[in-house]
């Protein structure tokens, strides 16, 4: 039976996952499209690091410099703290050298890197786009799947028109996340623990914290009082940009201004970006995939976005 496909793989979802996977087709010439629903803007750094492996695969994309040089700076130590406060004492330090210091002889030739989403992605989707194989649709949301032996048909909106089409591809993998599409359609069970903690993330602008205590630059802060770790700060841009999480309840039910004075010892001056609350889930799919349809990324192994979640916007300085 002769098909008439119209691409290979239609990928559901443009995050890291997403565009990794268009990178390793594109770069094999296997034709793709990857669509997604928003028009691909990161303006909250939900991912902070780019592990040793993930830097291999940025090696075989082409990206890793750009990566590696995306935004922290290489004389930067990349230390592990753990203190009271940051104008309190240090309890320990995990000292790991800045990537001017690396020896050469390491395990591999990418360390894991500090790049966070808000960098991270745009540089896939830089690299995805000199892709001939690849086609990038924004603002197009994958509606229905139907698959048979030789294919899948794919049901898609274009949601600044309101025009819908079919495309016949080989495979379809959902990279659309938790609540993704995909998943649901598939009914593929997940299994886990559930939900293992009610966390906050407070996304924040400020120069002067660096300058502010006595403990120099770190990949990480964490913060420990008399309940034990309660929360991790992260530079984001190595310069002004910060993310504080915290772990749990109560800690993450309080007044964010309060827990970014807790963490800093004292007052100082901020502008908070956004504050986003999120439930940490160990949910794993129990397969992934039927047929000639897959998942991938966080649609295998979290279930649904949190009932708990909500995200100030805009911001407000002190």
């Amino acid at each position: 039976m002769s098909v008439n496909y119209q691409t290979s793989v239609v990928i559901a979802g443009a995050g890291p996952v997403g565009l990794g996977l268009a990178c390793e087709l594109g770069l094999r010439g296997i034709d793709c499209l990857l669509v997604e629903k928003r028009d691909g803007a990161i303006t909250v750094p939900k991912q902070s690091m780019v592990s040793a492996r993930n830097m291999e695969f940025c090696r075989r994309w082409g990206v890793a410099e750009a990566v590696r040089t995306a935004v922290w700076p290489a004389s930067h130590p990349r230390d592990f703290i753990y203190l009271d406060n940051l104008r309190g004492r240090e309890l320990m330090r995990v000292k790991v050298p800045a990537y001017k210091q690396r020896d050469p002889r390491d395990f591999t030739p990418e360390a894991p890197c500090p790049c966070p989403q808000i960098y991270f992605d745009p540089i896939l989707m830089a690299r995805v786009k000199t892709l001939p194989a690849v086609k990038v649709r924004t603002h197009t949301a994958l509606q229905s799947f139907r698959q048979d032996d030789a294919g899948v048909a794919v049901r898609l909106a274009d949601l600044a028109t309101g025009a819908s089409e079919t495309v016949r591809a080989r495979y379809l993998v959902g990279c659309d996340g938790p609540a993704g599409t995909v998943r649901e359609a598939l009914a593929i069970e997940l299994g886990g623990l559930g939900v293992v903690a009610i966390s906050v993330n407070i996304f924040f602008r400020s120069a002067a914290l660096a300058a502010f205590h006595d403990k120099g630059w770190a990949r990480f802060y964490r913060l420990i009082d008399e309940r034990g770790c309660w929360s991790e700060l992260i530079p984001i841009d190595g310069k002004e940009l910060w993310r504080l999480t915290v772990f749990d309840e109560p800690a993450s039910s309080e007044d964010p201004d309060r827990l970014l004075r807790k963490m800093a010892g004292d007052e100082f001056p901020y502008e908070i970006l956004s504050v986003s609350r999120w439930e940490r889930r160990d949910f794993v799919a129990q397969s992934y995939g039927q047929g000639r349809v897959l998942i991938a990324g966080d649609a295998a192994h979290d279930a649904r976005p949190p009932a708990a979640s909500a995200c100030i916007p805009g911001s407000r300085r002190w």
